[in-house]
């Protein structure tokens, strides 16, 4: 994951982006959706103007969430396998 700039995250937020903070091993997501910062982590979820976001978290460190991209299911194995005649 790449750390991002306090003084930045409003134009990554603007280019589509996902932000991530960490607290106390609580993860916690931020998207800009229809001009509002959407707040999400595993217990709640709700939405910020952008004056609201930038005064409640502007100290927090962000980073830009990068999913894991797992592993792609094989078409060959599958045929394989759903090819076999179980009795």
């Amino acid at each position: 994951m790449q750390k991002i700039q306090t003084q930045e995250t409003l134009s990554a937020l603007k280019s589509g982006e996902i932000l991530m903070t960490r607290k106390a091993d609580q993860i916690q997501f931020y998207a800009l959706v229809n001009d509002r910062i959407r707040v999400q982590n595993a217990n709640s979820r709700y939405t910020l103007s952008i004056e609201e976001w930038q005064t409640l978290f502007s100290n927090e460190e962000f980073w830009i969430y990068e999913p894991v991209q797992t592993s792609e299911i094989s078409l060959e194995k599958d045929v394989e396998y759903y090819g076999w005649n179980h009795k």
